[in-house]
C-alpha cells in the first residue's frame, strides 16, 4: 500500500491525443499536478488517473477470472500454469502468489488518487458547483473501489487507507467495511445534491462513462449510478452474516428505485437494460489493457451450462460450442462467447460495471428478502421474460417463499450477469450456497474457497498472519 508520488502519478500521466481512459506507462512522470492550484487540465487528468486505476484492478486475474472460477461460473485450464486449478478448486489461494495476492495494490492505488484529488479540489480554478460536483463523483469511484476490494476478501477484513502515506492502515472487519462504503457514498451523494442536478463535470469521462445510454458526466446521472451503488451495499449490509440490519432491504429498495427513475416494479423497459457504467478495453498501442477474459485457456464449468435453460433461454446465446481442453482432472467443451480469440473483437469488448438489467435484479432480491414476493416477482420477470425464446416458453416466477425466490434470484444473477464480476459469488456466499453438502464438489478435496486470503506482503507489514484479525468498530 505504500506508494511513491512517481508511482502514485504514474497512473495519472494522460497518452497524448486520447479520448479515453488511456494512460502513459511511464516510471518518473511529473508530479506537477500534485502541487499549487488545481488547473480544469489538472482536474481531467487527476480524475481520468483515478478511473484509469480502478481499471486496473478490473483488469486484474482475480477480479474477472479467479472470482468467476470460485463462483464454479468457469475454468481456466492452462498444462503450464495448473494453480488456476489448483489453487481455486482444488486446493487454497497462496498469499504470496499472483491467485492469492491479486486484486488489492491496484484497488489502493486508485484510493490514493481519489484522495489526492479530494484533497486539492477545493484550490480548483473551476466554479464551487463543478468542484462539489467533482467531489461526490470521485467519492463514489472511491467506494467503488473499497466495494471491490471487499468483494474479494469478504469476511476476512480489508484495509483501510491511511492519509499517513508513512502509516499501515488496520485490517477492518466486513461490516465495517460496508458501513464505511454505505457513508462514503452517501457523503457523496451531498456533494452531488450541492453541486445541482444539472451541473456538468469540468472534464470529458471515458467513453465507458458515456457511451451506453447515459451520460455520466452529469450530475442527475452521477446521482443514479451513486444511489444504484449504494443500494446494492445496502442490499448486502442487510444480509451481512457479521451483523444483518433487515431495516435496510427497504433502504436499498428505496435507493435502488432512485437509481431507476423511480420505475414501479416490473415497468423498467428491457430497451435500457443495457444501459449504465461500464470498463472500456483498449487493446495493443502504447497501453495494451484489453479485456482479460479474451483467454483461449478459458472455458465454462459444465454445472453453469447444464443448469441453463438450454431449450427456452435466449441468455443460452453466451455460451459456444468448443475443442476440449483438460487439465487436473477438470474438463470442458463450452466457451463463452467473450473468451472466444477467434472473434478479435472481444480484446475490446465492454464489460459493465453497474447497469440497469442488475439494478432491476437487485431490487427484485431487496423485495424478496423483505417478505414483498408480489413486486419482487414483478421485477425478475421484467427480466426473465425478455430472456423467453418465446413469450412464455421461460415460466414466470411465482416464488411464495423466501427459498424459492432466492433459487430465481440465483439463477436469473447468474445468466444475466455471467461473466460480469463477482456478483455470482457475493451471492453464494451471502446464501451459504458455497460449501460442501450444497455445491458439488470439483474434485477430492476440493475446499470451496469463497474468499482470497490477505496478501504476504500486508501480513508480514503488519507482524505476520497471527495478527490478522479484522477489526470491528
Amino acid at each position: 500500500m505504500k506508494k511513491s508520488i512517481a508511482a502514485l502519478a504514474a497512473g495519472l500521466v494522460l497518452a497524448a491525443g486520447c479520448s479515453d481512459t488511456i494512460v502513459s506507462n511511464v516510471n518518473s512522470p511529473s508530479s506537477d499536478a500534485l502541487k499549487g492550484a488545481l488547473s480544469p487540465t489538472d482536474v481531467q487528468t487527476l480524475t481520468l488517473g483515478v478511473l484509469a486505476n480502478d481499471r486496473a484492478l478490473a483488469r486484474e486475474t482475480s477480479y474477472l477470472i479467479l472470482t468467476a472460477i470460485y463462483a464454479r461460473d468457469v475454468y481456466r485450464i492452462d498444462p503450464n500454469e495448473p494453480r488456476y486449478v489448483t489453487e481455486t478448486l482444488l486446493g487454497s489461494a497462496d498469499p504470496g502468489g499472483f491467485s492469492g495476492s491479486g486484486g488489492w495494490t491496484n484497488g489502493y492505488v486508485t484510493i490514493r488518487a481519489a484522495n489526492t484529488l479530494l484533497a486539492k479540489l477545493p484550490t480548483a480554478n473551476v466554479p464551487v458547483a463543478q468542484q462539489q460536483a467533482t467531489a461526490g463523483f470521485v467519492r463514489t469511484i472511491k467506494a467503488l473501489e473499497y466495494y471491490r476490494l471487499l468483494e474479494l476478501r469478504d469476511t476476512l477484513g480489508i484495509a483501510m487507507q491511511p492519509q499517513d502515506e508513512a502509516a499501515v492502515g488496520p485490517i477492518i472487519c466486513k461490516t465495517t467495511g460496508l458501513n464505511y462504503i454505505a457513508a462514503l457514498l452517501d457523503s457523496a451523494n451531498a456533494d452531488l445534491t450541492a453541486a445541482g442536478a444539472g451541473t456538468k463535470l469540468p472534464l470529458a469521462l471515458p467513453s465507458g462513462f458515456t457511451a451506453f445510454g447515459r451520460d455520466y458526466g452529469t450530475v442527475s446521472n452521477i446521482v443514479k449510478f451513486n444511489r444504484g451503488l449504494k443500494g446494492k451495499v445496502d442490499l448486502y449490509r442487510a444480509l451481512d452474516h457479521q451483523a444483518a440490519k433487515p431495516a435496510l432491504f427497504a433502504t436499498a429498495i428505496a435507493e435502488l428505485t432512485q437509481a431507476l427513475g423511480g420505475a414501479a416494479p416490473g415497468t423498467v423497459s428491457p430497451s435500457t437494460f443495457k444501459t449504465g457504467v461500464y470498463l472500456t478495453f483498449v487493446a495493443g498501442g502504447t497501453e495494451n489493457s484489453a479485456n482479460p477474459i479474451d483467454d483461449s485457456r478459458i472455458g465454462v464449468n459444465p454445472k453453469a451450462y447444464q443448469a441453463l435453460d438450454t431449450i427456452n433461454d435466449t441468455r443460452k446465446a453466451k455460451f459456444i460450442d468448443r475443442s476440449t481442453i483438460s487439465g487436473n482432472g477438470i474438463t470442458t467443451s463450452k466457451n463463452y462467447i467473450g473468451a472466444s480469440t477467434a472473434n478479435t473483437a472481444n480484446l475490446t469488448n465492454p464489460v459493465g460495471i453497474l447497469r440497469d438489467e442488475e439494478l432491476v435484479l437487485l431490487r427484485a432480491q431487496a423485495y424478496y428478502e423483505n417478505g414483498d414476493f408480489v413486486n419482487g416477482n414483478l421485477d425478475l420477470n421484467s427480466v426473465r421474460s425478455f430472456y423467453s425464446a418465446t413469450p412464455g416458453a421461460l415460466t414466470p416466477v411465482a416464488a411464495t417463499n423466501i427459498t424459492a425466490a432466492r433459487a430465481a434470484v440465483l439463477y436469473e444473477k447468474r445468466y444475466s450477469l455471467f461473466f460480469e464480476g463477482p456478483q455470482r459469488l457475493v451471492d453464494l456466499r451471502a446464501y451459504g450456497q458455497l460449501k460442501a453438502g450444497i455445491t458439488a464438489p470439483e474434485g477430492a478435496g476440493d475446499p470451496f474457497n469463497n474468499a482470497f486470503p490477505i496478501p504476504k506482503g500486508e501480513a508480514d507489514v503488519r507482524g505476520g498472519r497471527q495478527n490478522l484479525t479484522p477489526v470491528c468498530s
